[in-house]
């Protein structure tokens, strides 16, 4: 068949070990210049090289302001920020509002598609690097978890990419200087499912628990993850009882334990203490020992409330406000006073605290409330909403030194968390017909949520588990997959996202394969773009 070699922006091996650990620089750069790929592959530095180059396509989206909080965008709980027209219209912008500058053309879809079909070649290089080295068996088990780790690697890629473009290729083994080779003929979904779900079935039995893999567990792929996004690609592909099975294996597995609500995104304790707790399964890691590796999500949701005379800049109430994103009207309904989530993961207010500024008849610690902002800025429909509440979940402090005049930050990026092994069962038994299973999973993280058994169901329907994801995992960047599967975007965002609601189609389920790719394969575009 023929191949084509495709653009590649290169991904050095001369980089960074944040994600890995907070130590130093590796050691053995070197290592990738003097061994071949092949041969790197098979030692567990070596390995460690290239495994961070599909670790680091994940991290970059992260590092891309334009782009780094794109899988929050259009769903039916979020809504344009006040300044998501800051941004480029190919980007964020269309993403979430699925109007026309959401085209083949941008760069930033192109980016996404780019860096991850590179992380890939990485995952492939560590894959055969190791599997042709003899048998499996009789690999050490850290180079045997390395296997694994690359399998998981691989799956998550393909798993993000499946899912937003549908018909994608599926890339052979290039060397690392050379890029991806793609094969012209675009792979049926279902063939890109099954790559996904033998890889992850794969690495299972290959890695270590994240209890095995020690202090930072957290930041390496661990057999947690890599069942979790077993279950994931299961309920994509509608296999319920396999994304049950999968789901379990988690919930069951001791390295994982449900957390106070108000300790799951902090950063007490720094990156061995809250950024470490045992509910967390994976996460990207920055570190400010390497100041210019920034991520850039803590500002995106946060609303501009220092334009309202009388509430200042600080740490504690934000920090730099940036304003691309903010919580739709309706994920603030799905919430009652006692649940225990609406406090915890969220700013609901804002205070007066800037006695200088500080408009008559108001005191300090007074709630910033609709007449103050009326009072200010009329009737001004943007400016209005500059006090609105918002998800804390990225939120950053000061605790690595992050100043108000940062928008970016380095507390780590959590991918997934053990409270979705728990939404996933219970959609996986939904799926059965086993309402009593999937309620009784549901009800685990109501209990949490009220501290008691008042907001437990005493029955299900497929809406409660809609409800509940968003409840639990709101923000976090699974709602468009958990919609698309369940065949309720479009109606979802139609109702619930003032911006795309007018733009949004039944071809907006996919993405569109970026034009350069298509220009230089001749491959097919989704239909509609």
């Amino acid at each position: 068949m023929k191949k084509y070699r495709y653009l590649f922006i290169a991904l050095l091996l001369t980089f960074t070990t944040s994600f890995w650990g907070c130590d130093k620089l590796l050691d053995d750069i070197e290592l990738r210049h003097s061994l071949s790929a092949e041969e790197a592959a098979r030692t567990a530095k070596g390995s460690d090289a290239i495994l961070s180059g599909a670790l680091l396509a994940v991290r970059s989206t992260f590092r891309n302001p334009g782009i780094s909080v794109y899988k929050a965008c259009g769903t039916d709980i979020v809504r344009d920020g006040t300044n998501l027209s800051d941004e480029p219209a190919s980007g964020m912008p269309g993403m979430n509002s699925y109007n026309g500058s959401f085209a083949a053309n941008s760069t930033q879809v192109l980016s996404i598609w780019d860096t991850y079909y590179s992380g890939i070649t990485f995952a492939n290089t560590a894959i055969n690097g190791l599997v042709s080295s003899g048998s499996v068996d009789d690999l050490d088990p850290e180079i045997k978890d390395k296997l694994g780790q690359a399998y998981t690697m691989r799956a998550y890629l393909y798993l993000e990419l499946v899912r937003r473009f549908g018909n994608i290729p599926i890339i052979a083994a290039a060397d690392l200087d050379q890029g991806p080779v793609f094969e012209a003929e675009q792979r049926q979904e279902s063939e890109v499912y099954d790559l996904i779900i033998s890889d992850l079935e794969t690495a299972v039995p290959l890695m270590f628990t994240r209890s095995e893999i020690g202090d930072r567990g957290v930041l390496i792929p661990s057999k947690g993850l890599a069942n979790l996004l077993l279950a994931e690609a299961a309920l994509d592909r509608g296999l319920y009882e396999k994304a049950a099975t999968a789901a379990e294996a988690v919930i069951t597995d001791p390295s994982y334990s449900l957390q106070p609500l108000d300790g799951i995104f902090g950063l007490d304790g720094g990156k061995s203490g809250e950024e470490n707790n045992t509910e967390i399964i994976f996460s990207i890691g920055f570190t400010s020992d390497i100041p210019d590796e920034v991520q850039w999500t803590s500002q995106h949701f946060m609303p501009l409330y220092d334009r309202v005379n009388g509430v200042a800049r600080t740490m504690e109430a934000g920090g730099r406000p940036w304003s691309r994103l903010s919580p739709s009207d309706y994920y603030w309904t799905l919430f009652d006073e006692a649940d225990g989530r609406l406090e915890a993961w969220h700013k609901t207010h804002w205070v007066f605290d800037d006695p200088e500024a500080l408009p008559d008849g108001r005191s300090i610690g007074d709630r910033v409330e609709r007449e103050d902002l009326e009072a200010q800025f009329g009737d001004d429909p943007i400016r209005l909403r500059y006090a609105d509440p918002t998800t804390f979940k990225y939120y950053e402090d000061n605790t690595y030194g992050r100043t108000t005049a940062q928008a970016e930050g380095w507390r780590n990026i959590i991918l997934f968390r053990y409270s979705h092994a728990y939404i996933a069962a219970a959609e996986a038994y939904f799926g059965q017909g086993n309402t009593g299973q999937a309620m009784t999973y549901l009800n685990v993280l109501r209990e949490r949520a009220y501290g008691n058994v008042t907001g437990n169901f005493s029955s299900i329907t497929l809406e409660d588990i809609v409800e509940e994801q968003a409840r639990e995992l709101g923000h976090e960047g699974h709602r468009w997959a958990f919609l698309k599967r369940n065949d309720l975007l479009v109606e979802r965002v139609r109702m619930h996202n003032p911006a795309a609601a007018p733009n949004i189609e039944s071809k907006h389920v996919r993405w569109p394969i970026p034009l350069e790719f298509i220009d230089q394969t001749g491959s097919t575009q989704n239909t509609g773009y």
